[in-house]
């Protein structure tokens, strides 16, 4: 009996030793005074000073990771605010050589942080560097470590279907391959990750150089947002176009499946050194996305007028 009882507890052990060592290190939460967070924000440091943005000071920024990239990069994110309540989600980066989209996040990031009146009533996440594989390549690419475009990685329900049939249908380009799986990326599983973690009403991800904004979302008070998207674009002098969205994109899997108001705002240009011209440009569009009030949850969603 006593013997039953030690194999018992051997056996107990053995599985609990497995279960953690196979337990994935990216399920724990790290911030950024870790020796690998140091040693991250030092070298997107370097890279920006290489562009000139002396104005930007990651190590100011609280920033939380869970989980690296195929380089061991940190996908690191900062969130302000009470994230039961109505909450908002930034993502930057997601092309490595959009360079003026981390720029704008990250300049983001500091801009709440200097103005608490803007979280006091909800949450505010910012990814400002989705793919810093790409960016941090010695020449920027689109596409991550593994050669994926993230942006067409998503587990959309087409995606099957349509990926790789479109992407050979339009010439196989190198800078669009969606991998031969979905959410195959750990760039792609972190904002689906946050977007489970922080439920939000809206999502606005910045791309360049198409020079235009673009609306995924739900259709239950369509006649609203559309309305407010044209006086954004008007006061900004910036176009509204219908892109429309791809199997695997952001658009699609936030915007057309989840009904969540996703906005693009398409750059004029990825020239670094017009990274700051574009954020005081578009600071106050930003700005009146995160006062927008919208209540319900998806796919009712409405504009508070």
């Amino acid at each position: 009996m006593v013997k039953v009882k030690i194999s018992l507890i051997s056996v107990g052990l053995v599985l609990l030793f497995a279960f953690f060592l196979l337990l994935p290190l990216q399920s724990f939460a790290y911030d950024c005074s870790t020796r690998e967070g140091k040693q991250y924000l030092r070298l997107l440091e370097r890279k920006f000073a290489d562009y000139r943005w002396t104005d930007l000071h990651p190590r100011d920024i609280s920033w939380e990771y869970h989980r690296t990239t195929r380089n061991k990069h940190p996908l690191m994110f900062v969130h302000f605010g009470n994230s039961s309540k109505n909450c908002v989600l930034f993502f930057g980066g997601v092309h490595g050589d959009e360079l003026p989209t981390a720029y704008l996040m990250f300049k983001l990031a500091h801009y709440v942080k200097e103005h608490p009146a803007l979280f006091k009533d909800q949450c505010i996440v910012i990814a400002p560097l989705l793919n810093p594989d790409g960016f941090l390549s010695a020449q920027p690419t689109r596409t991550n470590a593994s050669g994926i475009d993230i942006n067409r990685n998503f587990p959309t329900r087409d995606w099957k279907a349509k990926a790789i049939r479109q992407w050979i249908a339009k010439g196989k380009q190198v800078r669009y391959y969606p991998g031969t799986r979905p959410a195959s990326e750990q760039e792609t599983i972190f904002q689906m990750a946050l977007i489970k973690r922080f439920k939000p009403q809206k999502i606005l991800s910045a791309h360049s150089p198409l020079n235009f904004f673009d609306y995924d979302g739900p259709s239950s008070d369509l006649d609203s947002f559309e309305k407010w998207m044209e006086q954004i674009c008007k006061e900004s002098n910036h176009p509204l176009k219908k892109f429309g969205y791809y199997p695997g994109s952001l658009g699609n899997y936030a915007g057309h499946e989840r009904n969540i108001f996703t906005l693009t705002l398409e750059l004029p240009s990825s020239d670094p050194g017009q990274s700051s011209d574009y954020f005081e440009k578009f600071q106050p569009s930003i700005v009146k996305f995160i006062q927008l009030p919208i209540v319900g949850s998806p796919p009712n969603l409405k504009v508070l007028r």
